[in-house]
């Protein structure tokens, strides 16, 4: 008993002991627990401290950044504007620094440019009836601009006026005209006629001294109409919507032979070569369609006569078929019935074809030749024209038409009238060329079947 009571009396010791150990042990780990709590505190105050100064840095930033992008913006603006000053004075350098020849090729477009605008104000002048002053190149004369002045001014209230009228025969007639605008009549009582009227280049041409002509007659219902109009200042007129262009299309109307003299020299190597071809491809049409027509199975029936007995009998009929072939075929014919040797026969019979060939084919050529020669005649006319057009064109500039107008109608007219030639010519050929070679085929065809004849036994 005493033995447990020691022992339960140690264990309890030994608690006691352990307890106030872990007792000690936990109030000495208390100041730890409360310096990491402070700890903490200081972390947290730490971060926000950072947060707030981060922001403010952000906005510091942000608010540098605007800045910073405004200026940079008008930098760039600058400097677009120093790129734009620096490519007018590099211009302006390359243009005080340009060779003299680039400096000589300006100049020369620059005359040729006041010379197109010469040439301009000139045709203007004239179709307007206007000259220029000889003391003042530069511009028109006043008296002249006075003139013209005046003429707008009497166009609104139109006065018939004596004029000298050259008619389409050729005769100067002194008669009434009116001129309304741009669109002219005329009256002439003496032969009780009215027409329209062509005006020349001056626009006063009783004061210039120039001849005007009849444009159009009229008939004797509207000669009516303008000579009252003439008398008693009342009646109808009749007007040419066109403003005189259907009269200049009327008189630009031209013949053939004109046409072809717009061709120069060489549209006549042309033509001459047309009339060659053509009374060439004439004379073998008739030659070729009077040919006499090949008569078939001639071979066949010559057999039939060699397998007759009599003589008298053969030969009666070998004349008698031989009376009914004309032309190159009776040649064939005559040889087969008068020589017996085969060699002999076909080289006579090959001779006879080679002599008819050259008869159908004779001439042909020329019109093959005339096929191919006119196109390049043409060719040849239309360089010369062009070269006559540039010539003009240098002399006068490019700006007036009726200055080149001669050398491209050269060039144009030479190419038509080749080809004219040419597509006809090489149609005939062709046809003659056809014609011939179907009617030397059956030539050919029939002298095959003469060489096959068995020769006549004696």
């Amino acid at each position: 008993m005493l033995s447990r009571r020691k022992s339960k009396t140690k264990l309890q010791e030994r608690v006691m002991n352990k307890s106030t150990i872990l007792g000690l042990m936990l109030l000495s780990l208390i100041p730890f627990v409360t310096q990491a709590n402070d700890v903490n505190s200081s972390f947290i105050k730490d971060i926000k401290s950072a947060q707030n100064k981060l922001n403010r840095t952000e906005t510091n930033i942000a608010k540098e950044k605007a800045a910073l992008s405004t200026q940079l913006s008008r930098i760039e603006n600058r400097v677009l504007k120093l790129r734009d000053q620096t490519a007018l004075a590099r211009r302006i350098s390359d243009e005080k620094t340009l060779s003299l020849d680039q400096l000589q090729t300006r100049l020369k477009q620059w005359q040729q440019q006041s010379v197109y605008q010469n040439n301009l104000l000139q045709r203007f002048a004239q179709q307007s009836g206007l000259t220029l002053a000889k003391s003042d190149e530069n511009g028109l004369a006043d008296s002249e601009l006075t003139h013209y002045l005046a003429d707008l001014r009497g166009g609104l209230s139109p006065q018939w006026r004596e004029a000298d009228v050259a008619m389409e025969d050729g005769r100067t007639q002194a008669v009434l005209a009116l001129d309304v605008g741009p669109v002219s009549w005329y009256v002439d009582n003496a032969a009780q006629k009215a027409g329209l009227l062509i005006k020349g280049n001056s626009s006063n041409n009783a004061e210039s001294g120039q001849i005007e002509k009849s444009g159009l007659l009229f008939g004797d219902e509207v000669y009516q109409s303008l000579n009252q109009l003439a008398q008693s200042g009342e009646g109808s007129i009749t007007l040419d919507p066109t403003l005189t262009r259907a009269v200049k299309l009327r008189g630009q109307q031209e013949s053939v032979a004109q046409h072809v003299e717009k061709g120069g020299v060489w549209a006549l190597p042309i033509l001459a070569f047309g009339v060659f071809a053509l009374v060439i491809s004439l004379a073998k049409a008739v030659q070729l369609w009077r040919l006499p027509q090949i008569q078939p199975a001639i071979s066949e029936r010559l057999g039939n006569t060699l397998a007759m007995t009599s003589s008298e009998d053969r030969l009666r009929d070998q004349q008698h078929i031989a009376d009914k072939v004309k032309g190159m075929q009776s040649e064939l014919v005559e040889i087969a019935l008068k020589v017996n040797s085969g060699t002999e026969r076909d080289d006579k019979l090959f001779a006879s074809l080679l002599e008819s060939k050259h008869t159908l084919e004779y001439w042909l050529g020329a019109i093959a030749i005339t096929a191919a020669v006119a196109p390049l005649l043409g060719l040849l006319g239309t360089v010369s024209g062009m070269i006559e057009t540039f010539k003009l064109m240098t002399l006068f500039g490019a700006g007036d038409a009726s200055a080149v107008s001669g050398g491209i109608s050269e060039a144009l007219v030479t190419t038509e009238l080749g080809l004219i030639v040419a597509i006809p010519a090489l149609l005939l050929h062709a046809l003659l060329s056809r014609k011939a070679k179907t009617y030397y085929g059956q030539l050919e065809s029939c002298a095959i079947h003469l060489s096959q004849l068995q020769p006549e036994s004696k």
